[in-house]
């Protein structure tokens, strides 16, 4: 496109006479061009002054958007002045749109009205009335010159400043909401909002469209607790000045201005350091310390006791009985059934066990443990698969199986076993093993597999040896 200071040399080249061709010659454009520009008017001075001909007809594909959907368009930005032009096109498809992004972004921008200068409103949050919360993260160097990401979720009470930090391993949704009860129990009680950013973790459906769903861990916590979720705005962060605040302020005043050993010592220091801020400091927002203002809050607080512990929250995942009897959570499978397969099945998800259900039968409690890639079993879950499997070589090969859940001794000793066995039937010595896992336990046989593989003896007969001088 050529501009308008060249557009308007050839209207002044052309009024003095000069050829065309010289004029295309001086302007550096070609001929056909001269000649429409001439055919056009001169550029006023008010386009000269903008740089652009104001009356210029629309160039290249005429827009895809009919009036009904500009109207509707417009009417949107009107509404949600900050909507951002990827959220107008989706909802502009299901208004008929057949439009490309590009040029929904520019009508966007054409259409966008301009941003008008408004007074920062500040409130103050009654007792017992709002908490915001949010995650942060920050790299710290221990005194040996390791380094190590921290990842905590924070939270503060509006009216009092009453704040609790907690070291979280991600910043998962199974994190939100034990990282919400333990704050819930610092504050000693639950105030009636609670505000929070927008990660997938926390709001589940998109930016703008309503009803808001929220993640089903945090959904649950919610109705449990009666309170009101609130989320802030996108791309405004003073909604949520105080907890923004509260995460800088950790960073800069705990985690970046002190020396740690290692993590176990990082907790210790957090612990001394919220005691610090919250009983013995002033806040500088309202010149109270926090835990002195917090006895404003406790009437309401009290209102929604907690319902249990950060650890003891019950996550309910839903599970099917897979072909081996297990179910698997966060990485690790355990045992459900060896009858019910396919059955569906019920997980109980705690912070340090998880609790497995099918149909009416008893509960499996184990001891949890994420991502080990592992089938963990109880004793008498052995026996009941062992009820039901058919055929000698079938029942060998689990009973080994079984051998080998106990880890990495157990690795290291069979893989030597199995080799040196005569003929190779392992069958025989690991049906033995497995009637002294029964006897022994879990434990006591792991020793044994670790004792015998450090003095390099790899018989049954030296298994029930070094069992029998444990015992």
């Amino acid at each position: 496109m050529i501009d308008v200071m060249t557009r308007l040399k050839v209207h002044h080249l052309a009024g003095a006479g000069t050829p065309q061709t010289a004029i295309a010659t001086t302007c550096g454009i070609g001929l056909r061009s001269v000649e429409r520009i001439v055919a056009e008017p001169e550029p006023t001075i008010a386009e000269v002054a903008a740089g652009m001909r104001l009356d210029a007809p629309r160039r290249g594909r005429p827009p895809k958007a009919d009036d009904a959907i500009l109207a509707r368009v417009q009417k949107l930005l009107e509404d949600e002045p900050s909507i951002m032009a990827t959220e107008v096109l989706r909802r502009a498809r299901g208004w008929g749109y057949a439009g490309g992004r590009s040029a929904m972004a520019k009508l966007v921008k054409r259409l966008r009205p301009s941003p008008v200068a408004e007074p920062v409103i500040c409130f103050d949050g009654l007792p017992g009335e709002y908490a915001q919360f949010d995650f942060g993260e920050v790299l710290v160097t221990y005194e040996d010159g390791t380094a190590d990401r921290i990842v905590f979720f924070a939270g503060r009470l509006k009216y009092s400043r009453f704040m609790h930090v907690r070291v979280t391993k991600d910043q998962r949704a199974e994190s939100v909401v034990r990282g919400l009860l333990d704050c819930l129990h610092a504050f000693g009680g639950c105030p009636k909002e609670w505000v929070f950013d927008n990660p997938r973790t926390i709001r589940v459906s998109p930016i703008g469209v309503k009803p808001i769903k929220l993640h089903r861990y945090l959904r649950d916590l919610v109705a449990e607790m009666r309170v009101i979720p609130t989320f802030c705005a996108p791309r405004s962060g003073n909604q949520k000045g105080s907890v923004e605040r509260l995460v800088g302020f950790a960073k800069h005043s705990f985690f970046l201005a002190r020396t740690f050993r290692d993590r176990a010592d990082l907790e210790a220091q957090l612990a001394d350091w919220l005691h610090d801020v919250n009983h013995v400091r002033a806040s500088d927002a309202t010149g109270r310390i926090p835990a002195e203002a917090l006895v404003d809050e406790a009437r309401w607080l009290a209102e929604r006791p907690l319902v249990a512990t950060a650890d003891e929250w019950v996550l309910h995942e839903p599970a099917v009985v897979t072909p081996m009897g297990t179910v698997r959570f966060a990485g690790t499978s355990y045992f459900a059934s060896a009858r019910l397969l396919g059955a569906p099945a019920t997980i109980l998800v705690r912070a340090r066990t998880i609790e497995v259900t099918v149909g009416s039968k008893d509960a499996s409690v184990y001891a949890r443990a994420d991502h080990t890639g592992e089938v963990r079993r109880l004793p008498h879950h052995r026996q009941e698969v062992l009820a039901v499997v058919h055929g000698h070589r079938k029942i060998a090969t689990f009973r080994r199986q079984c051998l080998l859940e106990l880890g990495p001794p157990a690795w290291d000793f069979l893989g030597v076993l199995v080799h040196r066995c005569p003929a190779g039937r392992w069958e025989e010595p690991c049906s033995d093993l497995f009637d002294l896992l029964a006897v022994h336990g879990d434990d006591a046989l792991r020793d044994a597999f670790a004792k015998c593989v450090e003095g390099k003896v790899f018989h049954v007969d030296d298994v029930r040896r070094v069992l029998g001088e444990a015992a």
